[in-house]
């Protein structure tokens, strides 16, 4: 039995009791003398319905609240362009029509539009700057297009302008000394070379009287990540292994997911144009994949010493799983990325897991609409609250790029 067979059979026996999918129609009858071929185990076997169930109901619910636009941007992220709030209205409606602001910069014309940093009850809307531009961008809005029905919406070139203008470039710069806040440009540079890629100008000129080129900053992005990896890399050549002490690519935001992501999505469009670009993708790809075991065995290791923290340390496995089944999943949808067969079972064996911990957050109550409430309403728990929804929507992500993969391989 292959590895990700193994670690189905040993989830299964301690999720014994879960729901399962609906029967699959009969396969036509087997020549006589034939042995029919077995059915293809999917990833998360018996409990898969039941765990894509709960992270869809927690999508609708939690994301699709009108008054938490974060969360709505990541419902948009998750489940398309077409995701509604609860209130029935389309959720990129009300971002635009309820948190879409206006500022004039510098000497430019006219007012450039906006999403703040939070609401003035400091419910968040674009603590990463660009969250929400990049999410629009990635789900597919056409740039030249309003973005809402609202008579003088803005079009999403607009959005995109007001963005580049903000940036200030620091051309001589390399890795993290290129931004003020390496942790908060992922997005960003996400949204610009996609743009670009999709008809908008490769430069432009910046509020601070710079100009900025699209190859400069997706440059200075991927130094930034490699840079920031080189402790794993050295690590991984050598057959040795790196203690977590927020170092490097740990300091950031899931653990750099997005920073690897808008690499990627730079990448599919040649920024940068380096002849290297395909093979520097591959080795940040490799190891990304290196550090599944790590970070797995971390959580399983804080679980033996501290069983009262599950529903935390559930949840880190949630988001780490979720975020790199999302990421590589994006870079082997983009060619960018061909798993070898020990590495598809890496990724199954990772979508197992992360499918049987949805379940278990859901035994424990973490996923209940009062559980949630009540960790919202209360300041010490609210990031656990955002950390729960948004993992939750990565994870649907991450589990929809790897089924379409999956389709597309079974595909003759």
């Amino acid at each position: 039995m292959r590895p990700g067979g193994i670690l189905a059979a040993l989830l299964g026996a301690l999720l014994i009791g879960c729901g399962g999918p609906a029967p699959a129609p009969a396969p036509p009858p087997a020549p006589p003398g034939s042995t029919p071929p077995p059915a293809p185990l999917l990833p998360g076997g018996a409990w898969r319905a039941e765990s894509l169930q709960v992270l869809s109901d927690v999508i609708d619910r939690e994301a699709g609240k009108p008054a938490n636009a974060w969360a709505l941007a990541h419902g948009v992220l998750a489940k398309g362009r077409g995701f509604k709030a609860v209130d029935g209205r389309v959720a990129i409606d009300v971002l635009i029509d309820d948190f879409l602001a206006t500022e004039k910069l510098g000497s430019f014309k006219g007012l450039q539009p906006y999403f703040p940093d939070a609401t003035a009850d400091g419910t968040p809307v674009e603590p990463h700057t660009d969250l929400i531009l990049k999410t629009f961008v990635e789900v597919g809005l056409a740039l030249d297009e309003p973005l809402t029905s609202r008579p003088g919406a803005p079009t999403l070139e607009r959005l995109l302008r007001g963005s580049r203008l903000r940036h200030h470039p620091n051309h001589p710069a390399k890795g993290a000394a290129a931004f003020a806040k390496p942790d908060d440009v992922a997005w960003s540079i996400q949204a610009w070379c996609q743009a670009t890629d999709a008809g908008a100008p490769g430069s432009w000129a910046t509020s601070a009287g710079g100009d900025e080129q699209v190859d400069a900053v997706a440059l200075q992005q991927l130094e930034m990540l490699e840079a920031e990896t080189w402790f794993m890399r050295q690590a991984m050549v050598a057959g040795d292994t790196v203690q977590k002490r927020r170092q490097g690519i740990f300091s950031y935001t899931c653990g750099g997911a997005h920073l690897f992501q808008s690499v990627v999505a730079c990448a599919v469009g040649a920024h940068p144009p380096d002849a290297n670009l395909a093979s520097r993708v591959q080795a940040q790809t490799d190891i990304y994949l290196w550090r599944v075991p790590l970070e797995t065995g971390l959580v399983e290791e804080a679980m033996r010493q501290a069983p009262k923290l599950a529903p935390l340390l559930y949840n880190q496995d949630v988001k780490f799983l979720g975020h790199f089944l999302e990421s590589v999943g994006k870079a082997e949808r983009d060619g960018l990325f061909t798993p070898t067969v020990q590495q598809r079972d890496l990724i199954d064996d990772a979508e197992t897991r992360l499918l049987a911990h949805v379940l278990q957050m859901k035994r424990l109550g973490v996923y209940s609409a009062d559980k949630l409430a009540m960790w919202w309403d209360k300041e010490p728990t609210r990031q656990f609250y955002l950390d729960v929804v948004g993992d939750a929507c990565h994870a649907w992500s991450g589990l929809q790029i790897q089924k379409a993969l999956r389709e597309k391989a079974s595909t003759p």
